[in-house]
């Protein structure tokens, strides 16, 4: 039996009921539970699915997205702010970074503004922050003020970015697939890529859920990103693709 046909046929029995096992469906399928395994892993990764322990279940009813930034903050705020402490791990005296607006990368503000560095960042609220703690240089973009992120975007905050070269640029994601990392918005989407460019070593600070969802907007391939920064072990078909692509995975605890 084909992949694709053996995945309909999980997809199928997923409809008739809520959980199913490995071992049920390796027997009903007559293969391997590593087989089943990697089905499940690429279901969950597609989002076709929701991959918990010992099997796979329906995916997750979508819930209202959080309207304003505050309210994404505070969303898996404990997450992000680990996410945040290790991303600042990462940080030199004497580098210079980007940091864009995302609610899990403006969770580094805090850890960096001790470090003797320059910042580079579009985001109003760690420049914000930044301008009450921060002990080494702040830039601020310029552009169009997108007030649902308080990020400045658009062709103004690109021609700056294109001004500076970075050590290292930290950024988020709207959504992960394993064909790379997207946003949903097209002016986010535009200014990351600029943002990716302009540094040499590419940091991705995501939480868990965004593993399980893409983004209609692509912003870059898994080659541009040298290291994944999250909280929780990415699906499994995650970790087995950053294996063989040599793209670091730190888990924050």
């Amino acid at each position: 039996m084909i992949t694709a046909e053996r995945h309909q046929r999980l997809l199928d029995a997923l409809a008739a009921t809520p959980f199913l096992t490995i071992e049920e469906q390796a027997r009903r399928l007559r293969t391997s539970c590593a087989t089943i395994r990697r089905d499940f892993d690429a279901l969950a990764a597609q989002g076709l699915a929701r991959r918990v322990r010992g099997g796979l279940a329906r995916p997750a009813a979508p819930v209202p997205a959080p309207s304003s930034f505050s309210e994404r903050r505070n969303l898996l705020a404990a997450e992000k702010d680990r996410i945040g402490r290790a991303a600042a791990q990462l940080v030199r005296d004497g580098d210079t970074i980007i940091l864009d607006g995302g609610t899990t990368t403006s969770s580094m503000a805090p850890y960096i503004a001790p470090k003797r560095i320059s910042v580079i960042t579009n985001s109003l609220s760690v420049a914000d922050y930044l301008a009450d703690h921060a002990h080494g240089d702040v830039f601020v973009l310029g552009g169009s003020l997108y007030r649902p992120s308080k990020v400045m975007l658009g062709p103004p905050a690109q021609l700056a970015l294109r001004q500076f070269n970075a050590d290292k640029a930290f950024v988020s994601a709207g959504g992960l697939t394993l064909e790379g990392i997207g946003h949903s918005n097209s002016l986010i989407a535009e200014t990351e890529k600029v943002i990716i460019s302009r540094a040499r070593y590419v940091v991705l600070l995501v939480d868990h859920t965004k593993f399980l969802s893409g983004a209609a907007m692509k912003v870059c391939p898994w080659t541009k990103v040298s290291r994944v920064i999250t909280d929780a072990p990415p699906p499994h078909a995650f970790q087995q693709f950053f294996k063989r692509r040599g793209i670091a995975v730190t888990i924050a605890r």
